[in-house]
């Protein structure tokens, strides 16, 4: 990332150990930038179209994105906004009436519109009418989501027909073929994909704007929503007593309904789960149409959700708090971030579903700070337009292409202009109190404060190579990493444990691929007290802003036991990590790594002397009754570790491994901890400070 304001703050929190604590404060304090209003997020949406140009065909009259399979989404995506700034009279790249009209006509043409009644190559998703991604040549293939994010475009260029000169042809086309898509029989009532009932939801509410009709929204968006939350309750996808309900008893997301509730791909979907909450935006006009409420239960189970959603998948710096099921396929996509960013837009958008009012305002300044986040992504790479890189956190950039960072920025442009059609430019800004959301099944804990986010994973069940009891990630309040993202032991944060051999033998931060029988992660401290047992009921949520918080993790062999106990504050994580032996005398050395990010990355010791050390990887170390503390500089931040004990041992600085889900590791801190055949209890405690 490429923050120009980072530089300066680094070289203060290097220059002066005395100045410590005024130094937390600065890089604590919460971004001074103001909520965007209508015009910047127009505006916001014009420097993209900028960047977006090169890539219209006049000839054509449609934008290449390099993916003919995404074509017709990326060129809705651009619909969308073209459209949006000519209805609010908006003047800037955004706005461009003459190729609003262009791509109205063209994605109101066959192909992308299809009506045949077979489709000529396999395609599970198949269905007619509808749309296909490609725009032009043979058929490709369909998808749920292309279909409301092509009839959103449309019904916007519909309702902007007289200031961009649409032709009653083509605005009598729109209407006729939104209609059509929504009537079908793939997205009426009983028919979903899997339970993401939102896509159904966005169509029958464009199908009410461009008709006289609102017969889906009365109906059918009140059956498939009381569907979806009589499924929370009880597994209704399918009929076997271990399919999956929709939500966890902790409203974590399960993505596949027709799969046991413990399957990896069902441990959660940050991304998925923001997707389908999105229904909740068009329940107001739903109710407009006739629609009853929604019981009183079911409004109550809808408020848990959202608390669940905002807090436990999202940090301050407008960045997911991400942990998914589906693993790299999902993980770390920019477009698949920026998709995930409408679940903030209806929770800003729908007041009906929040306990506290105040979680409107949240989610627009976290929306925002997404926003303003993106534009300080890198843009070096090949071939990128100089657009920022849709390889989030580095992670698998030789996957990602050209035609990945059009569709990403075509998004979150799509996305600036929704939040403008959908009333956040009226919304204040304020800063969210530190939230926190925890899952006592699988031990998930997702924090975020003004100064810091993280997560502990405990549970992985293979879904994804990283996890444990330690802090699987630790990003600054800019949403940068500063321990990394992922990895999995020994390329990984905590207590590591070898032999005399110098293998590894036991550590913390290893993901679990089977539930435990017990949660491997207890809450003792927390607003709502100690949080020992998973839950049972549906809509048992834990989440919400708090004051203090502190976990508790243990992993063990049939010799040693590791614990690690995490003390969540507005400014800093307190770590106290022990080891217990409870039989033999094998030898063991005892340690816990602190990692860096970035290949620049370095540590220093700040000895009680004034003197700071260089540490580096086989250079030699540092006695730990000699330090005041250690500072860790990766690539895009930095953080101090402040021993709160003096145990006897070393300091050190090693080398990390590149892994998948830590592509770029920079030398870690190695604390010796224990080391022998006889030690009971030895224990570390630091403050760690971002």
């Amino acid at each position: 990332m490429s923050d120009t304001s980072k530089p300066s703050r680094i070289a203060r929190f290097r220059t002066s150990t005395a100045a410590l604590a005024a130094v937390v404060t600065v890089l604590a304090a919460p971004s001074s930038a103001a909520a965007f209003s209508d015009a910047e997020y127009l505006q916001f949406a014009d420097r993209i179209a900028q960047r977006l140009d090169r890539t219209w065909d006049a000839e054509d009259g449609r934008y290449h994105m390099g993916n003919r399979g995404l074509d017709a989404i990326y060129n809705a995506a651009l619909l969308t906004v073209h459209a949006t700034a000519a209805l609010h009279a908006h003047v800037g790249p955004a706005r461009d009436d003459e190729r609003a009209r262009r791509l109205a006509e063209r994605l109101t043409e066959s192909p992308p519109f299809w009506t045949g009644p077979v489709a000529p190559v396999g395609d599970t998703m198949f269905h007619s009418p509808g749309w296909t991604g490609n725009m032009v040549g043979d058929y490709v293939a369909m998808d749920k989501a292309i279909d409301p994010k092509v009839a959103e475009a449309l019904s916007m260029a519909w309702r902007a027909r007289d200031v961009i000169g649409l032709s009653p042809e083509i605005a009598a086309r729109i209407r006729d073929e939104i209609a059509s898509v929504a009537y079908g029989p793939f997205f009426r009532f009983p028919s979903v994909r899997l339970n993401q009932v939102n896509w159904g939801a966005e169509l029958y509410a464009y199908a009410a704007q461009v008709t006289d009709s609102t017969e889906l929204l009365r109906d059918d968006y009140g059956r498939q929503v009381q569907r979806f939350l009589a499924g929370v309750r009880r597994p209704w996808f399918a009929p076997s007593r271990d399919a999956a309900p929709n939500l966890s008893p902790s409203l974590r997301f399960h993505y596949k309904p027709d799969q046991t509730p413990r399957s990896g791909t069902n441990l959660d979907s940050a991304e998925y789960a923001n997707m389908t909450l999105h229904f909740i935006a068009s329940y107001a006009a739903a109710r407009q149409a006739g629609m009853p409420p929604l019981a009183r239960d079911d409004r109550r189970l809808l408020r848990a959700w959202v608390r669940r959603v905002l807090f436990g998948y999202w940090t301050h710096a407008g960045m997911l708090n991400w942990d998914t099921g589906l693993g790299l396929r999902r993980w770390m996509k920019g477009k698949t971030w920026a998709y995930a960013q409408q679940g903030l837009l209806a929770i800003a958008a729908s007041s009906e579903f929040q306990a506290d009012p105040r979680q409107r305002v949240w989610a627009k300044t976290i929306f925002d700070r997404g926003l303003r986040l993106y534009e300080h992504l890198d843009t070096r790479g090949p071939h990128l337009d100089e657009l920022p890189h849709p390889a989030l956190m580095g992670v698998e950039p030789a996957r990602q292409s050209a035609s990945d960072a059009r569709i990403f920025a075509a998004r979150m442009a799509a996305n600036a202009v929704r939040a403008v059609t959908m009333g956040l430019g009226a919304l204040p800004e304020e800063d969210p109190p530190p939230f926190y959301a925890f899952d006592p099944d699988v031990g998930r804990l997702a924090v975020s404060t003004p100064a810091y986010a993280t997560a502990i994973v405990p549970v992985n069940r293979g879904a994804f190579a990283y996890g444990g009891i330690e802090l699987a990630r630790l990003f600054d309040h800019d949403g940068d990493p500063l321990t990394g993202v992922g990895g999995t032991a020994p390329s990984a944060a905590g207590i590591q444990v070898h032999d005399a051999d110098g293998r590894l033998v036991l550590a913390s931060q290893v993901g679990l691929e089977h539930d435990p029988r017990r949660p491997p992660l207890a809450l003792v401290r927390s607003p709502e007290g100690a949080v020992m047992r998973a839950d049972s009921r549906p809509g048992s949520v834990h989440a919400g802003p708090f004051g203090e918080l502190e976990a508790v993790g243990r992993r063990g062999s049939h010799d040693l036991v590791l614990t690690t106990r995490h003390r969540f504050t507005r400014r800093t994580v307190e770590e106290m990590w022990r080891v217990e032996r409870r039989r033999g005398r094998r030898w063991y050395r005892v340690s816990v790594v602190l990692p860096s990010s970035g290949s620049d990355a370095t540590v220093e010791a700040v000895l009680r002397d004034g003197r700071v050390v260089a540490l580096l990887p086989g250079a030699g170390s540092v006695a730990l009754e000699a330090v005041r503390e250690f500072r860790v500089h990766s690539h895009d931040g930095a953080y101090a570790v402040v021993p709160l004990n003096t145990p006897r041992g070393r300091a050190r600085a090693i080398a990390m491994e590149p892994q998948p889900t830590e592509p770029a590791p920079g030398p870690a801190l190695e604390l010796d901890l224990a080391a022998g055949r006889r030690f009971d209890r030895r224990a570390l405690q630091a403050r760690i400070v971002p």
